[in-house]
């Protein structure tokens, strides 16, 4: 009996063992994929289970074209070494460590197991600017990363105030089509998984019970409009480029705490395979209330994808 007993929990812990994971991930981007540093090691931290060590190499508003170029740049030129390269390990969330670097070293020097591509937010909602740059970016990776996984993050579409839909003489629902349109594109060349963020935007514009409305509003600091209703768009007063005087900065491009929170949600539940119920972290002054709400668009927006067989 106690035979039985020791064998069937080594069997258990055998199967734990088993669908455990300690992943190596790479993303090359830009502002819309550094973020992802903010919660996900946290929450793989807090899960106990699994391990992550996450790198990220960053230039702001870095397109796909510019990445291919830097490829060429660094391979000429070792000493030119463009990006902020960020890693985190879930063993000690709270530490990062920073330094000046390229795609290049990072490729040929390490392995990992995941590499994620994106395309500059700007660009994203249209195909006609992912090309050939795509091509080249993913065949550089394949050639020293073979045996890693080519991940595509799906961007997401600006808050309705956002000037550059004005600019562009679209609206935010147009934005989001066209970016969900190419990515799938790309996704579908070269058999790619995504990892829908763009998708958990909208759904919680839709489930949201609170409504996104631009305040018109004439704010004093160190007073900022409201961000309730969207995951995107955070306003903060810091000094002006042109005069260096303190003004109000309305982002409308980027996502908030929130957004930040769902996101990692959304890159741990497709990373691990596993439900956001299993969640253990929330940041802290997030309400459950939110956080579930957060968590659920996540679930969902990975859930009702589609992917690539």
């Amino acid at each position: 009996m106690k035979v039985k007993l020791i064998a069937g929990l080594l069997l258990c812990a055998g199967i734990s063992l088993l669908s455990a994971k300690e992943l190596k991930v790479l993303m090359i981007g830009n502002s819309f994929s550094v973020c992802v540093g903010r919660n996900l090691p946290r929450i793989v931290n807090a899960s106990k289970e699994h391990q992550l060590e996450l790198t990220s190499a960053f230039i702001g508003g870095c397109p796909l074209d510019k990445h291919s170029s830097n490829l060429v740049k660094s391979e000429e030129d070792p000493t030119f070494k463009p990006y902020v390269i960020s890693v985190w390990n879930s063993k000690n969330p709270d530490k990062v460590k920073n330094r000046k670097g390229s795609v290049n070293e990072l490729l040929k020097q390490n392995q990992y197991d995941i590499v994620t591509i994106q395309q500059a937010s700007r660009k994203s909602w249209q195909y006609d600017t992912y090309q050939p740059a795509a091509d080249e970016l993913i065949a550089y990776i394949r050639k020293h990363q073979p045996k890693a996984e080519i991940v595509i993050q799906q961007t997401w579409a600006y808050r309705t105030d956002a000037w550059a839909l004005k600019n562009w003489k679209i609206d935010q629902d147009k934005m989001y089509a066209g970016l969900r349109d190419a990515y799938a594109k790309l996704a579908e060349k070269y058999h790619f998984r995504v990892i829908p963020t763009g998708d958990a935007v909208q759904l919680f514009r839709k489930y949201t019970p609170v409504k996104y409305q631009p305040s018109k509003e004439k704010f004093e600091a160190p007073n900022v409009p409201s961000n309730a209703g969207d995951v995107v768009g955070i306003a903060s007063w810091r000094p002006d480029k042109k005069t260096g005087k303190i003004a109000l900065h309305n982002d409308c491009n980027h996502l908030n705490p929130d957004g930040h929170y769902m996101q990692a949600c959304l890159w741990f539940a497709f990373l691990y395979g596993e439900p956001v119920e299993k969640i253990a972290y929330i940041p802290q002054g997030m309400s459950e209330e939110k956080a579930a709400l957060l968590r659920k668009c996540a679930q969902e927006a990975l859930t009702e994808y589609k992917q690539v067989k």
